[in-house]
């Protein structure tokens, strides 16, 4: 087996750790140093294009939020990608890879929104079999707006 085929391998077998239902924990770092919270709910399935995550959320002080992912791995160049579509009308392309520990994956998305420049920079990681987080930054002009910490606690398997 070639390293890129072992690659490919450890890719897909996180994704479809993914697969269930989970309970979500959010919280939101403001550069105004507020915390928001909130919680919801992730149901992850396997699909022909990859892992599908509905995320149902609700957020202090917001309308409730939700989310669709779409978690694949491309093969050809090794990177893995997150398709998100959220409620707030923002669609990305989060393109990432593998980082040294085997447990943590770090994407990278810029783009606009509501004409301003923006990038979003996440890192994934399990923690435990039936956990893992999610840190996402995001920045406009290089200025640190919004850090969101997600904690997903698996609920069952589907």
């Amino acid at each position: 087996m070639t390293l890129k085929n072992l690659e490919s391998t450890k890719a897909e077998e996180w994704l479809r750790q993914l697969i269930g239902e989970w309970a979500l924990g959010i919280v939101m770092k403001t550069i105004e140093r507020r915390v928001i919270t909130g919680c919801g709910e992730v149901i992850a399935k396997e699909t022909d294009a990859g892992i599908t995550c509905e995320i149902n959320g609700h957020i202090e002080e917001y309308e409730d939020y939700y989310q669709n992912d779409l978690w694949t791995f491309d093969s050809t160049d090794g990177t893995i990608h997150l398709f998100r579509l959220s409620s707030d009308g923002q669609i990305h392309d989060h393109m990432g890879r593998w980082i040294g520990d085997g447990f943590t994956i770090e994407l990278y998305w810029r783009g606009t929104f509501e004409d301003q420049e923006q990038e979003e920079r996440i890192t994934a990681k399990w923690v435990a079999k039936n956990q893992f987080e999610i840190k996402e930054n995001n920045y406009s002009k290089g200025k640190l707006l919004l850090t969101t910490d997600y904690v997903f606690k698996r609920k069952s398997t589907t």
